[in-house]
């Protein structure tokens, strides 16, 4: 509003008073106090109450509007403060992905300096220290971060710190608090699952991996249900060791059920029922398991039990059978071998050597049979000759095993693989 427009109505607004006034000449007793009264004339009391009416409002109007113009100041500086913490935090980042680390960790060094709680440079200085394998530095960022902000990442952080930290409760815990948030998080339950394995806490594992297995994608379900089986067989084994059988062979069953392939299994359902006391559901179990895999610790298991009972006779059938299925397995070809010479075979065992021997000639333990086989025949010339190839190739009298996930050699086989801790690993 112009000084002109504003003078002008108060002109016409006096005026208008004015006239009222004269039209309206009655007076009003105002009493304030016993001693305190006054008669006005009607029309200044109005006009006064007007007045003080308007001079409230205008008050109030000039407050809200004092009110308003600091707010958007506020507003503002923040706005040009937090303008400038980004930038800041942006050029740490440049720095950082261009290998600049020591001026990346200056720089979010600065911005905490301005603003102690940011939790992006908590967390970026977190990486820059377990980078550089100082997991203390790294956790203790990390936490900082997590004060400022809950998030899902940050807690993800801060368990792989007290992991790589050695400190697996603290982890555990922390890798619970993201299951609390989400409780699909496969990262927290495959984490949880290891860190059980790590301690020994098999049904702890079970549990995480049994959401594992209903949480995953079909292409990832085979990986996951191989997990779920070693970990039913392994509580299964502790119980066996327990002398809790029937407990023992529910777990054992379970993860066969699993994986009907999962060869550790099988030997130890065998090995619980005839702890149990019956052989022939353990030699039932075994049979079945050959059927599936003609493995040597298998073989072996039924071997002991037909040896026992005197039946050489299926013990032979059992191995040529084995052989005739898998041709080119060399392990059962030897075993084979081993067998006819133990039964004082030696004609047999000794052309099943000779015919190990064209695929594997450096295998120390076939030299040996061969050595003996030819002293038992009265060949002393050709059984020191043997003995002597033997003797330069030191080996175990076991066929050796390797792991088929990390290579590791065995010598003998083994039901988890003690470099890389996988199970159902081992072969010939």
């Amino acid at each position: 509003m112009s000084p002109r427009l504003g003078l002008l109505l108060a002109l016409l607004f006096g005026a208008f008073v004015a006239y009222l006034t004269s039209l309206n000449t009655g007076r009003v007793r105002l009493s304030l106090s016993p001693d305190w009264q006054y008669d006005l004339p009607l029309m200044a009391l109005v006009v006064g109450v007007f007045l003080a009416g308007a001079c409230v409002a205008l008050f109030l109007t000039l407050l809200r509007d004092l009110s308003r113009s600091f707010r958007d100041y506020t507003v503002a500086r923040r706005a040009r403060r937090e303008e400038s913490l980004a930038d800041l935090y942006h050029r740490g980042v440049d720095a950082q992905l261009a290998g600049k680390v020591e001026a990346a960790a200056e720089t979010y060094q600065e911005l905490l300096a301005r603003e102690p709680g940011h939790a992006e440079a908590h967390l970026r200085l977190g990486e820059l220290a377990r980078a550089r394998n100082d997991h203390q530095a790294a956790l203790d960022h990390h936490l900082q971060a997590l004060r400022g902000e809950e998030r899902g990442d940050t807690l993800l952080a801060v368990a792989l710190d007290y992991q790589r930290s050695g400190r697996g409760d603290e982890a555990l815990a922390t890798y619970r608090r993201i299951l609390d948030r989400d409780r699909t998080h496969l990262t927290a339950l495959r984490a949880i699952r290891d860190l059980a394995l790590q301690q020994g806490r098999w049904s702890e594992a079970l549990g995480a991996q049994q959401r594992l297995v209903d949480l995953v994608t079909e292409g990832e379900r085979p990986v996951e249900l191989d997990w779920l089986a070693a970990l039913h067989y392994e509580i299964g084994k502790g119980l066996l060791a327990d002398g809790k059988t029937q407990d023992a062979l529910g777990h054992f069953k379970e993860s066969l059920k699993v994986s009907r392939g999962f060869l550790p299994a099988h030997v130890a359902l065998g090995d619980a029922h005839l702890k149990a006391g019956d052989q022939r559901e353990a030699i039932r179990t075994w049979e079945r398991a050959t059927e599936v895999t003609p493995a040597l610790v298998l073989l072996r298991r039924l071997e002991e039990v037909y040896r026992a009972e005197g039946r050489p006779s299926r013990m032979i059938a059992l191995y040529q059978d084995a052989a005739t299925r898998a041709p080119q397995d060399l392990a059962l070809a030897f075993a084979l071998g081993r067998v006819y010479f133990e039964l004082e075979m030696l004609d047999e065992a000794a052309d099943q050597f000779q015919k190990v021997e064209v695929r594997t000639p450096d295998f120390a333990p076939l030299h040996a049979y061969l050595g003996a086989i030819f002293e038992r025949r009265g060949q002393v010339a050709d059984a020191f000759q043997e003995y002597r190839r033997a003797l330069t190739l030191t080996q175990t009298f076991e066929w050796p095993h390797r792991c088929s996930a990390c290579g590791l050699a065995h010598g003998h086989w083994q039901d988890r693989c003690p470099g890389c801790g996988r199970w159902n690993t081992s072969q010939p």
